[in-house]
């Protein structure tokens, strides 16, 4: 039984977009899974999916190239007959002063971080367009809206920073299709495994909720984007940091 809606999630072998996963799929998404044919495996997240009584396709895919990002929702469209939710959540991260970064590490930060988004975005149009519906959920850093600078990130800054103008430039285009673009500003997250619990249980007064984020909090601010009820809500950054507005390479945690 194809389910009622389905969600690719890119980067989604380990971290923060395996929580993201299973919280969709809890939710009755079904979930196309994706991951770097040279980086492991996505079985975690399969069993992980399976667990909590979800439907999942995983598919190997490096998202920063434009012909296997295009195959990847071909793919996915072909496994379930069907594409709702792009969650762009694959990304590098190197922590680097700009000095040290080669030109090679800058270019994959864009191509990881920017390229991935527009390849998987352009491909995922046309079936949302006709569907007339869509949602397209994106994912910065903390201060990325205001283009804060960040020392020894200067490169994964840039890059946030664009897919946050990419990303509402989009929602302005795809509006009228019924699709709607928003990204999620993640910070303090020391621990990608860790749930609401577990971060509890290392209070931190230096964030103004005095304990660091956790994979649940960023997987209910995607799962509240891509909900068919948040149709009036696009080209929005949802700060997910705990009101937290510093930050240092050592706290950086990424999908």
């Amino acid at each position: 039984m194809t389910p009622r809606r389905v969600a690719l999630v890119t980067g989604s072998a380990a971290g923060l977009m395996r929580g993201v996963c299973v919280a969709l799929a809890r939710r009755g998404y079904g979930i196309a899974a994706n991951y770097r044919p040279a980086r492991g495996h996505a079985d975690e997240t399969v069993a992980a999916v399976r667990a909590a009584g979800g439907e999942i396709a995983a598919f190997a895919a490096d998202v920063s190239d434009c012909e296997q990002a295009a195959s990847l929702v071909a793919d996915t469209q072909q496994t379930f007959g069907r594409l709702d939710v792009l969650v762009a959540g694959a990304g590098p991260l190197v922590v680097k002063d700009v000095i040290e970064t080669t030109p090679a590490e800058f270019r994959e930060m864009m191509d990881g971080n920017v390229a991935s988004v527009y390849y998987c975005a352009r491909a995922a149009l046309p079936i949302m367009r006709a569907q007339r519906f869509g949602r397209i959920i994106t994912f910065s850093m903390i201060g990325s809206d205001v283009t804060m600078g960040v020392r020894h990130m200067a490169a994964h800054a840039a890059a946030k920073a664009a897919v946050v103008a990419f990303t509402r430039s989009l929602a302005l285009e795809e509006g009228p299709y019924g699709i709607t673009c928003n990204t999620v500003a993640i910070g303090d997250i020391r621990d990608k495994s860790a749930d609401r619990v577990q971060a509890a249980q290392r209070r931190d007064e230096s964030n103004p909720v005095c304990r660091p984020g956790s994979w649940e909090d960023v997987a209910d601010a995607v799962a509240f984007f891509a909900r068919d009820e948040s149709s009036f809500i696009t080209g929005a950054v949802l700060h997910v940091g705990g009101g937290w507005q510093g930050f240092l390479p050592e706290h950086a945690r990424w999908p």
